[in-house]
């Protein structure tokens, strides 16, 4: 399928800027390499190689896990192929797609809402990143720790300041291009990943004598009946990682030369490239097992037990490139178009993107970071409410409007996504009802088995609450286009 384009697309000044416009085909240079080779830095990141080491933590077996993986992945692509279909067809970015089903100001609520859980985890990776650099410095220059004395920031010393803000500055040469300069920097950013990767799974099956005992190692759940729901909340807990870009995936996938490159380019970057990672995570850390006496689940900690410098240096590179991977791509992207979109007059993708990076630096995240389970526990609610936000995009594409929206009433405070005073109060409503009924279990442990699946509960919910309030109560403007459709069916017949 060719994508979708009008060469001009009359708007509303105070809802668009150049950036928020449809692209041109000429703009559209995305091939199956640059989707893949997003996935392969994105995939590669400290917190994630945490998570599928809480998995082994919580007995479930090496083979076990990279079943979760498996299947976690496939749904992954599922989800991000299928809401990307909308950015391919017709180059428009996120916040403005979701102006169909939210209402032309509504948008920006959930807009916002995803703009703000990025830059938390903005601030977050940057931190986890800067703790590499730091043990980087300290292997070359042991007085490092002890600069600016006792001074520090809301106990950050010195040392530790100059690193988070040293890596935070690498995220703005990165942005220098915009969007270009973006797809750049993944596509030799992933396969150096794998590379190092690659290099410390060698070292960890050298020293384990081996995959065998590694891969031998039983889980404590043994019947089906006792892995199914460990299982499912392991696959749960693995697309939540990933929820947030699921929404946003358009802001991508518009710049796709087509709809096939956008598909083939996710599934080469995600299934095979997640389990990968898997193996990679379980194995290393096994090594660590046989190195040092203790499983480390922490790549950086895994690093300070070496005393190569050039093991570390190199290490601690590879580190910095997936934290900076993933941060531009998850966490710098959908904030800038969503505050373009908030304020296309004055902010830009660019400036959008270096108001991002200043934000993140006001989270303190190493002040977060003191409370990790507080933080990562509230940033998990909010991605509970924007599971619900995918189902009720997938809803209004797919089934309301079939696949066809109208470019120019995205652009207009006048057509036919004002519904009231430019809010749709059938898509908050299925919001609503899909993120109460997905998180309540953590409040009434009767509704528990909602919350342990929580992603795939908020997002059905959701999606068959809205098709449910559109077809009941539908807007006047799919009461318009139904009358208009049955007199020209009358008219033909």
């Amino acid at each position: 399928m060719k994508p979708v384009h009008q060469e001009k697309i009359q708007t509303d000044r105070t809802l668009s800027n150049s950036d928020l416009q449809p692209l041109k085909p000429e703009e559209r240079t995305w091939k199956a390499v640059n989707f893949a080779s997003i996935w392969m830095g994105c995939i590669h990141n400290i917190p994630t190689y945490a998570t599928v080491g809480g998995l082994i933590a919580i007995g479930l077996s090496p083979w076990q896990v990279l079943g979760i993986i498996a299947v976690a992945s496939i749904v992954l692509y599922a989800a991000l192929a299928l809401n990307g279909h909308a950015g391919a067809k017709y180059g428009v970015p996120f916040p403005v797609l979701i102006r169909s089903s939210f209402g032309i100001y509504g948008a920006n609520i959930p807009a916002l809402l995803r703009g703000f859980v990025a830059i938390m985890w903005f601030g977050i990776q940057a931190f986890a990143g800067s703790t590499a650099i730091n043990i980087l410095i300290l292997n070359v220059w042991s007085g490092w720790k002890d600069i600016g004395g006792d001074w520090n920031l809301f106990g950050l010393h010195l040392s530790g300041l100059l690193s988070f803000v040293f890596f935070w500055g690498i995220h703005l040469l990165v942005l220098h291009h915009g969007m270009e300069s973006i797809r750049k920097f993944e596509v030799w950013a992933g396969p150096l990943v794998y590379l190092v990767f690659g290099g410390m799974v060698w070292w960890a099956v050298d020293i384990a004598g081996g995959l065998g005992p590694i891969y031998s190692q039983p889980g404590k759940f043994q019947t089906f009946g006792e892995m199914i729901w460990p299982f499912l909340t392991g696959v749960t807990g693995i697309i939540g990682i990933w929820a947030t870009l699921i929404l946003n995936i358009p802001d991508f996938t518009r710049f796709a030369a087509s709809q096939k490159e956008q598909i083939r380019g996710q599934f080469y970057g995600l299934p095979g490239t997640f389990v990968l990672f898997a193996f990679a995570s379980i194995t290393v850390t096994s090594g660590s097992q046989a190195a040092f006496g203790e499983p480390i689940w922490d790549v950086v900690d895994i690093l300070a037990h070496f005393d190569n410098p050039y093991v570390i240096a190199l290490s601690v590179i590879t580190l910095c490139i997936a934290a900076i991977s993933v941060n531009v791509a998850a966490n710098i992207v959908s904030p800038a178009y969503d505050l373009a979109n908030f304020l296309p007059k004055y902010i830009n993708f660019k400036r959008g993107s270096y108001l991002t990076a200043v934000l993140a630096l006001f989270t303190f995240p190493w002040k977060l970071m003191e409370n990790e389970a507080s933080v990562f526990s509230f940033l998990g609610t909010i991605g509970g409410i924007l599971g619900p936000v995918a189902g009720v995009m997938l809803a209004d594409y797919f089934i309301i409007r079939k696949r066809t929206l109208c470019l120019e009433d995205l652009y207009s405070a006048r057509g036919q996504y004002m519904y009231d005073k430019g809010y749709n109060y059938r898509a908050f409503a299925a919001v609503a009802l899909g993120a109460l009924m997905s998180l309540i279990g953590s409040y009434i442990p009767a509704m528990k088995p909602l919350y342990d699946i929580s992603w795939f509960s908020g997002v059905l919910i959701a999606s068959f609450a809205y098709i449910f309030l559109m077809r009941v109560h539908p807007p006047d403007s799919i009461l318009n286009e139904t009358a208009q459709y049955e007199a020209g069916r009358k008219i033909s017949g």
